[in-house]
């Protein structure tokens, strides 16, 4: 009798322990609060599912207040009385939704790690369902996954989300920022009839296949076995203050370039904005004409033996693709010219007879022209297309020689200065101009004066000064750019004429002038041309004579300058 009271008190004493061990593994399925977007919506989703199967879960306000409040997983467990915690962590990857998940037992520690993946919320929410109920670790798991409805069942793998349409993988980009001109090409290419199968699972399954997407050919294997019809690959650069991303469309099953296309941009935000929008109709053609692959047996075949492209060609292509340094807006254009000078002056109405004409055949003589883009250095946008425009001319000694026989030392020059802007596109080069400039053509006196005898040459000299406002082009022409060929006009205001405007001669005299010039010229290596021209400028003046005792009569004049040119260029 005494040993049966000894065995009714240790019942007696171990049932609340016994009860509460019962308890805490009947208790129910806590879902703790979801992080990511559209999160909430994918949790609510879940509990359904999970209620839907008779799967006892913990309302969700509880379980958001307890967390909130209760720090620890074992610690919140034991206030929910929940033998399951369930917590997950849902992303947007290359088009599909994502949800990475962890299972917890009461006491806090994590027994299994889940990662699902759909092209929607909705479909994602039931996969996780499924995959929670198929871990046996819920309350009544085992049955509810028995006789759960069809709605709860597994789904089968999502081959494709469209069964026609062939599976695209872009690789990740090399270069600098690479992973962020990828996320572009990817957002650009959602809207195409293509299916974008995630690179981080063609990884994975290349690694299983104990196969280096390194090497050449290394994506045969895993693309044969995925059904992968093509993938993009992409290099990304930063040179000269330019961003630049050359990307190509490569067949899975040979590593044929179907295409390839080369952006670029100032910034980096402009680069990826420029692949966002250009990438899908760029190769939308070539996307269009994929074959939908089938799953294929894999032979792993020694990367020598896969077919691929020789590597020179792969380069060749590359190189014809991605623009020069000399097709961006150069930044210096310096030229040195050896010029030759006709000029000719002559009056009109001379009333008197007594005003001499001026003829100069040939002045020989030297040229500069020198054009500087400063921003160039650093941009190709709209920084790099103002510039300083200069010009500078003289000729060599020389004497002019009178009817008589008489000779006098003259002399020309002419220097121009302003500012330049062009409009580079292609080939073309379109510019406009705005210089200030000073032209001068002067004689000397033949000797000492002697009373009785003229020591001048009888005819004015002329200075200039003028404001040059006009435009012009630039054009490379030939296979490889190798000839050139350019033209200018320009108006010049000139506000001053010099010695012709003194009182010696005619005090009222106004004068406008124009020039205009033609140049063809051969590229060389190293950005140096050879270039041969031939310009033309021309003043007309209105001389108004003072009456009643003008020194001289005439209604006008014009005065006129023919210059043929042979230079050596330097333009990078």
């Amino acid at each position: 009798m005494g040993w049966l009271r000894a065995c009714a008190l240790v019942l007696v004493v171990a049932s609340p322990w016994v009860a509460g061990v019962a308890r805490a593994d009947a208790g129910a399925a806590a879902l703790l609060p979801f992080q990511g977007p559209q999160s909430a919506k994918v949790r609510q989703n879940v509990q359904t599912g999970l209620r839907r199967a008779d799967v006892e879960v913990v309302p969700l306000k509880q379980v958001s207040a307890v967390a909130k409040k209760t720090k620890g997983y074992a610690k919140q467990a034991a206030r929910l009385d929940a033998s399951v915690l369930v917590r997950a962590k849902v992303r947007r990857a290359e088009g599909r939704w994502v949800a990475d998940t962890e299972v917890r037992n009461a006491k806090g520690q994590r027994v299994k790690k889940l990662k699902t993946s759909s092209s929607s919320v909705g479909r994602l929410s039931s996969r996780l369902v499924a995959q929670l109920l198929k871990t046996g670790l819920l309350p009544s798991a085992g049955a509810a996954a028995a006789a759960a409805p069809p709605k709860a069942a597994p789904e089968p793998p999502e081959p494709a989300k469209q069964p026609n349409q062939p599976r695209v993988v872009v690789r990740s980009f090399q270069g600098t920022q690479g992973a962020k001109v990828r996320s572009a090409a990817v957002r650009g290419l959602r809207d195409e009839q293509i299916e974008l199968y995630p690179n981080g699972d063609f990884v994975e399954k290349a690694r299983s296949l104990g196969v280096s997407l390194q090497s050449e050919g290394g994506h045969v294997a895993p693309a044969t076995a995925l059904a992968v019809s093509a993938l993009f690959e992409g290099d990304v650069l930063r040179e000269q203050g330019v961003w630049s991303a050359y990307v190509r469309l490569v067949e899975g099953r040979s590593s044929t370039v179907i295409r390839q296309r080369y952006y670029e941009a100032d910034t980096l935000g402009g680069l990826t904005k420029s692949l966002e929008a250009r990438v899908g109709p760029d190769f939308r053609k070539d996307l269009g004409k994929l074959e939908v692959m089938k799953p294929g047996a894999v032979v792993v075949a020694p990367t020598a033996s896969v077919a691929r492209a020789p590597k020179k060609e792969a380069d060749e292509k590359k190189a014809k693709a991605r623009p020069s340094k000399k097709k961006r807006p150069a930044a210096v254009d310096l030229l040195a010219e050896f010029r030759l000078v006709r000029r000719t002056f002559g009056y009109n109405d001379d009333v008197f007879g007594q005003l001499r004409n001026y003829t100069l055949n040939a002045g020989p003589g030297v040229g500069l022209r020198f054009q500087y883009f400063p921003g160039a250095h650093f941009t190709s946008g709209v920084g790099a297309q103002f510039g300083i425009d200069f010009e500078w001319e003289r000729l060599f000694a020389i004497d002019s020689t009178r009817a008589d026989g008489s000779t006098f030392p003259t002399s020309s020059q002419q220097f121009l200065v302003g500012l330049r802007w062009r409009y580079p596109t292609g080939r073309w080069e379109p510019f406009v101009v705005l210089d200030y400039g000073v032209h001068s053509f002067e004689f000397g006196v033949s000797g000492p004066p002697i009373p009785g005898q003229d020591n001048t040459a009888g005819v004015p000299g002329v200075r200039y000064e003028l404001v040059r406002i006009g435009g012009g082009f630039r054009v490379a022409l030939g296979k490889k750019e190798t000839y050139i060929i350019g033209g200018n006009l320009a108006l010049r205001a000139v506000f001053n004429v010099g010695g012709i405007g003194t009182n010696t001669w005619f005090p009222e005299a106004k004068a406008n002038g124009l020039d205009t010039g033609l140049f063809v010229g051969f590229a060389l290596p190293l950005g140096f041309e050879i270039r041969l021209g031939l310009d033309f400028r021309r003043y007309w003046f209105k001389l108004n004579p003072v009456p009643p005792n003008a020194p001289y009569v005439a209604g006008g004049a014009l005065d006129r300058y023919l210059v043929g040119t042979l230079g050596f260029a330097w333009r990078r």
